[in-house]
């Protein structure tokens, strides 16, 4: 059972037909708030709660603190990498309000078109086609080349492998 608003003027219909009158000939606003007003307080219709549970509420509450926040510490960033993290965040908070299983997976794929796991390779690659040549000298040059595995059997001896000589 949906709990629901109700804010309705005293009296009768036409009463309230023409105290809302009053008050809007004192304070107007715009035509979509003034009908909703309308509807709200004259007509007595009932504008449904958007949770279903007191828990639902509070958690819903402290999802917008957060996303609150979250926006605001987005907006005073001037590292654009950081401000990336932050919408990172908001997106992921936002996901996992609506119950999406995996939010930080989904915010990474909305914000920077990546699985997390594959961010940090991505901006390794990324900096290598922007410095070329240069590259080498500002990373320290590339790693060598790693060694192929021997195997190993199970009581910690090492195997020959076929192909070695």
């Amino acid at each position: 059972m949906s709990r629901t608003n109700r804010l309705l003027l005293p009296g009768p219909l036409a009463i309230r037909v023409v105290l809302w009158l009053a008050l809007f000939s004192v304070f107007p606003f715009s035509g979509t708030a003034a009908s909703l007003s309308f509807e709200l307080e004259v007509l007595g219709r009932t504008i449904p709660q958007l949770c279903a549970s007191p828990r639902e509420c509070a958690i819903s509450e402290l999802s917008d603190r957060v996303l609150v926040r979250l926006v605001e510490a987005e907006s005073r960033e001037c590292d654009a990498w950081f401000r990336d993290d932050y919408r990172i965040a908001r997106v992921a908070v936002g996901l996992a309000r609506s119950g999406n299983p995996a939010p930080h997976i989904e915010a990474s794929y909305a914000v920077l078109g990546l699985h997390p796991s594959k961010v940090w390779p991505g901006i390794l690659r990324n900096r290598e086609v922007m410095l070329g040549a240069l590259y080498e000298k500002v990373s320290g040059g590339k790693l060598p080349p790693k060694k192929p595995s021997s195997g190993v059997n199970t009581n910690g001896a090492r195997v020959r492998s076929s192909h070695a000589a």
